[in-house]
């Protein structure tokens, strides 16, 4: 049997039925949904939530249940994977990059045997008036499909991208669709405008995690990336001819919906404002708002099944940092291992919204291998803003310990440098949006090497490693 979201659900009940919650109260939408797991977040829980009676955009009650958070903990993506609870820190991370290794090519099934294909909108009644689509915070422009990944394809070479980008709806049947030239998606959608045409795009809603992992795969452009996905999946994505373009434009059999859509890249619309990963608006400032315009998306068939879910995403929290950063980690790793053999660990921390602050666990060979581990952690992101070194003793995975290190480890005089004029990320609040410039800083929190230090104070080892409370209550 394929695996699709609701193998999902049946994976969390089984491992970690705690971090399934399921919501049978009325909720709106517009903000009410975001507000309930931003509560849940302030008292530290972020289940996966499913509210089965949310608001459709046009206020009436829509019949999806309305999902987010399925990406909010490393144990979520474990069990996704089949891994054990226990293996939610490095292991994980290099599962995935073992798992992209092997790549998988899709299978085509007929519509019959596609669940997503049960039914069938199109005409006057496709458009977004019927689907929960949430408005995320309180500035937002409007509301926004986040948690869904756009299918593109070349004109030129047929190869498949997925990509999760933003979707700013704007009525019944227009949006505007964050394509960026620069990015693989937005190269297609462009190809297209470039030969006066519209572009065929598809937004896959609700997916097995597998499938979206794919998704954030960052890779050579022109790669087939449904062959990705099934490396994560770790079985062949089924693929089915779309409503509008059949063979033309594959799309994944086993989602819970499909928006067929055609992107206009010459036709420009407002898009705007949305929060970003640093839950920092990039063009919402001082309380206006910067104009940024970008290609009209108009749908032009849905398909879905019968009891389908609308998979979102809560942008700007946990679950969308950790889609981006556990991917990373294992880059990291392999890149800082071919310079520090010793590298034992790496996390990017929530904390720093799984992109900016980087956390290197390492037993070092020699003095200042440290320090060369850093610079090679800057090379392979340039989203790194912050690198941090500690002993191997150190666990990356815990905030606590590592600012423990820094806070009993390093002299501020010693321990830091700085890189100035490096390339930075555009939506960090702190870099120039026309300059791209940001300047970077190394953090040294290891014991000086061949120097006695300090000895740290703990229980015996072998006795911690061996205890169960279980055995003295």
């Amino acid at each position: 049997m394929a695996k699709d979201f609701r193998t999902f659900i049946r994976q969390l009940e089984a491992a970690c039925p705690e971090e399934l919650l399921w919501v049978p109260g009325r909720i709106s939408s517009d903000l009410e949904a975001t507000t309930f797991l931003r509560k849940l977040e302030l008292e530290g829980k972020a289940p996966m939530t499913i509210f089965r009676r949310p608001t459709a955009l046009d206020g009436s009650d829509s019949a999806f249940p309305l999902v987010f958070n399925a990406f909010s903990s490393r144990k979520k993506f474990c069990a996704a994977l089949g891994m054990d609870m226990a293996d939610y820190k490095m292991t994980l991370s290099l599962k995935l990059k073992d798992c992209y290794a092997h790549r998988i090519e899709p299978v085509t099934v007929p519509a019959g045997e596609a669940p997503v294909k049960e039914v069938t909108v199109t005409g006057e009644a496709c458009g977004f008036d019927k689907l929960p689509i949430p408005k995320h915070h309180e500035h937002d422009g409007g509301p926004y499909i986040l948690g869904g990944a756009l299918v593109t394809r070349d004109p030129d070479s047929g190869a498949y991208n997925l990509a999760m980008i933003r979707v700013h709806v704007k009525g019944h049947k227009i949006a505007a669709i964050h394509a960026e030239p620069h990015h693989h998606s937005g190269m297609n959608v462009k190809k297209y405008g470039e030969r006066g045409k519209k572009a065929p795009v598809a937004i896959v809603i609700g997916h097995h995690p597998g499938f979206f992992l794919g998704s954030c795969w960052e890779g050579p452009y022109g790669t087939n990336e449904y062959e990705i996905a099934g490396a994560a999946l770790g079985e062949a994505v089924r693929l089915t001819p779309s409503q509008t373009w059949g063979d033309e434009l594959l799309v994944p059999a086993d989602a819970e919906m499909i928006i067929e859509c055609e992107v206009d890249w010459n036709d420009r619309i407002e898009e705007g404002p949305v929060g970003e990963h640093t839950r920092h608006y990039k063009n919402f400032k001082g309380g206006q708002v910067i104009q940024q315009l970008d290609p009209r998306l108009t749908p032009v068939a849905i398909t879905h099944r019968k009891d389908a879910y609308f998979q979102s995403l809560f942008i700007g929290h946990a679950e969308h940092c950790l889609l981006g950063s556990i991917p990373k980690e294992a880059v990291i790793f392999e890149k800082v291992r071919a310079t520090c053999p010793g590298i034992q660990a790496v996390h990017m921390t929530p904390g720093g919204c799984g992109r900016y602050i980087c956390y290197l666990s390492l037993k070092q060979r020699v003095g200042g291998e440290a320090r060369d581990a850093i610079m090679a952690a800057f090379v392979c992101d340039w989203h790194l803003k912050y690198v941090i070194a500690v002993d191997e003793d150190v666990d990356v995975f815990s905030d606590s310990e590592v600012l423990w290190a820094l806070a009993t480890r390093t002299q501020p005089d010693r321990a830091t440098f700085v890189i100035p004029g490096a390339m930075g990320a555009t939506v960090d609040p702190t870099v120039d949006s026309r300059t791209k410039i940001s300047a970077k800083m190394g953090i040294d929190c290891t014991k000086p090497y061949g120097t006695p230090f300090s000895e740290v104070c703990e229980v015996p080892l072998d006795m911690l490693a061996n205890m169960r409370i279980a055995d003295y209550l």
